[in-house]
């Protein structure tokens, strides 16, 4: 989960020069449809990416299987997806904050949303995640929907944090959001965390960084090679290692941040400071 840049590609424009192409097999089928599809374009983007109010197009099958094509393979005049297909693919995810991407996929699905199937505006680089959730873009609340990259403001914001209960070796672990119930977006960051985070690994994730916290503390937390001094002094490693997180993935939801934000919770910073200052306790040694 994080804010993008918005694209800086003429969708209109090449739309335009798409459908005066005669070496593609959609000539000329695009062009008398090209004016409506610029159309949903401008109301997409005026919409500001909320699922809720960007009214789909209705297109022929013929057409539909065009844009699908040449989303899949392509062709010169969109270029621009073959670009972002390939844009940092070693950065986190903006739509679930895992630590790769390696795909390019729609925010609205081609499949319902085909008018859109070729707009930058549309395509995100992510991971499998946004496959996983299927075709839901909406909830039955007027304010449940997915979240856009390209639009969400708060996305910039630190929405999600981890929840460790039963502490052991092998806690009990879930997703909490840090936003507050009253804010406007609360319905939109608790369906896409319900309907994209959720169905990923996040948790299982989750639970592999408290096992290599217990094993080794300093393997997690670098500045753990020592035991703190008190629990304050244990508060403020765990805070800049937090900001140095945000820091190094450009977000505050990445699964790494996500996992440090949560040690922070009371409970949990008590029971890792008695662990790491047990007297009994060798230099280096684990936790459980």
């Amino acid at each position: 989960m994080n804010k993008l840049p918005q694209p800086q590609i003429d969708d209109a424009g090449a739309l335009q020069r798409l459908s005066n192409n005669a070496r593609v097999k959609s000539f000329p089928h695009l062009q008398a449809i090209a004016p409506q599809i610029t159309a949903g374009y401008v109301q997409y983007r005026a919409a500001l990416g909320d699922a809720h109010k960007i009214a789909n197009i209705e297109l022929p099958a013929e057409v539909k299987g065009y844009l699908k094509a040449h989303y899949a393979s392509p062709p010169g005049d969109l270029s621009y997806i073959t670009a972002l297909r390939q844009d940092d693919e070693d950065r986190i995810c903006p739509m679930c904050g895992s630590m790769h991407r390696g795909t390019l996929d729609h925010v609205l699905p081609k499949e319902v949303y085909t008018a859109f199937a070729v707009f930058s505006f549309n395509l995100v680089p992510a991971c499998k995640c946004n496959i996983n959730r299927g075709q839901r873009t909406v909830g039955i609340g007027p304010a449940e929907r997915i979240l856009h990259p390209y639009f969400d403001d708060c996305l910039g914001d630190r929405l999600i944090a981890a929840r460790f209960e039963d502490l052991g070796r092998v806690p009990r672990v879930s997703l909490k959001i840090m936003m507050d119930r009253a804010h406007p977006q609360y319905g939109a960051v608790g369906f896409h965390v319900q309907e994209i985070v959720s169905k990923t690994a996040i948790l299982k994730y989750l639970v592999h960084r408290w096992e290599h916290l217990c094993q080794k503390p300093e393997r997690v937390i670098r500045a753990l090679t020592e035991p703190p001094q008190s629990e304050d002094d244990l508060q403020r490693v765990l805070l800049k290692d937090l900001e140095l997180t945000d820091e190094i993935h450009d977000g505050k939801n990445n699964w790494d941040s996500v996992f440090v934000c949560g040690l922070l919770d009371n409970d949990v910073m008590q029971w890792l400071f008695v662990r790491l200052t047990a007297p009994n306790r060798p230099a280096g040694g684990s936790l459980v």
